[in-house]
């Protein structure tokens, strides 16, 4: 069985598509279930969940709580879930109504613990007269491809964890869970759970429509919460200490730890209007890597041009490269 969890809250402008895309999944009912977990939402959204609840009870099971963050919302789905893998939806998207059954039979038929499929990023141009917004594709991030070596899913991954099915044994047994109270915890997910991974399986097909959306967490200007990435690569490097697999995967961790706080980190603090908390965040994105990777120059998976660029980062010529960044990257 598949446990598809989804966090909601205030998305009722979506919603009902999200989820209709989740009842008329191909995969028999009986293979499938939805937990919603709803974060204290004060629009229509409860009322939409109550209405699909009572329409579908044999598939949608419903959760209330107090809002504390999708972390916490997708945490409790953990918790809930019966079935032996785990997928998540987020409520502003939806799925190819043949996902789960082509993603759990991949999944059965290798033996995985891990199993993605491809997506297409959808960006979200508002209407000015308020009705359903239109959509324009763009380019998708990280490299979505089969390995056959666990460690290759720490280079250039794509860390979201809506075209994922997971064994929910990996993530029970391990305590792999998202840090809450803080935004990034889809990276601290997803790198939490790779070393439990021992046979990943990939399915070349676009089966998400993820909406980009200029108003989300992701993309509008966060200010000083730019800043939580911090706290994500601290969870995980704490992580991978307290369960004794540190030095087995050093060299993967410190390639993914110090491309994300060189890349992506930066195209966010390049955005960051105040120059006093940019100064901040760049200080902090150096503390933090001369701490665990003082010696990441001689990593042997910074090559070619993502190599010469790294490796060409310092304090005196970061903020050119964040405003350049914050101009080319999207996220």
């Amino acid at each position: 069985m598949v446990s598809v969890v989804v966090p909601v809250y205030n998305t009722e402008k979506y919603l009902k598509r999200c989820l209709d895309a989740l009842v008329g999944q191909t995969i028999p009912h009986s293979e499938l279930e939805i937990v919603v977990v709803d974060d204290g939402s004060t629009d229509s959204s409860p009322d939409i969940l109550q209405e699909y609840e009572e329409k579908y009870p044999e598939l949608i099971r419903v959760f209330h709580k107090t809002n504390g963050g999708q972390a916490t919302a997708r945490n409790m789905g953990i918790q809930k879930a019966r079935g032996e893998y785990i997928g998540f939806a987020d409520s502003d998207d939806y799925v190819d109504v043949t996902m789960y059954e082509k993603l759990l039979n991949l999944a059965r038929s290798d033996g995985a613990d891990l199993v993605e499929c491809h997506y297409h990023s959808m960006f979200e141009i508002a209407s000015e007269d308020g009705s359903f917004p239109t959509y324009k594709e763009i380019g998708t991030r990280g490299t979505i491809s089969a390995h056959e070596d666990v460690r290759e899913l720490f280079l250039n991954p794509q860390v979201s964890p809506w075209n994922k099915l997971y064994k929910k044994s990996i993530l029970i047994d391990n305590d792999v869970f998202f840090p809450e109270g803080m935004i990034y915890e889809d990276t601290s997910f997803y790198l939490k759970a790779l070393p439990f991974i021992k046979k990943h399986a990939y399915l070349d097909e676009k089966l998400v429509y993820y909406s980009v959306r200029q108003s989300s967490t992701m993309t509008r200007n966060l200010g000083a919460k730019v800043g939580d990435i911090f706290k994500v690569l601290y969870d995980i490097t704490d992580f991978y200490h307290r369960k004794g697999i540190y030095s087995k995967y050093k060299d993967e961790l410190e390639y993914f730890c110090v491309k994300i706080a060189f890349c992506s980190n930066f195209s966010r603090i390049g955005r960051v209007p105040n120059r006093y908390l940019r100064k901040e965040l760049f200080n902090k994105t150096f503390d933090y890597v001369n701490k665990f990777f003082p010696d990441y120059h001689k990593n042997k998976y910074f090559r070619g041009k993502i190599g010469l660029y790294i490796k060409s980062v310092a304090r005196w010529n970061c903020a050119p490269y964040a405003y350049v960044l914050s101009k080319v990257m999207i996220g």
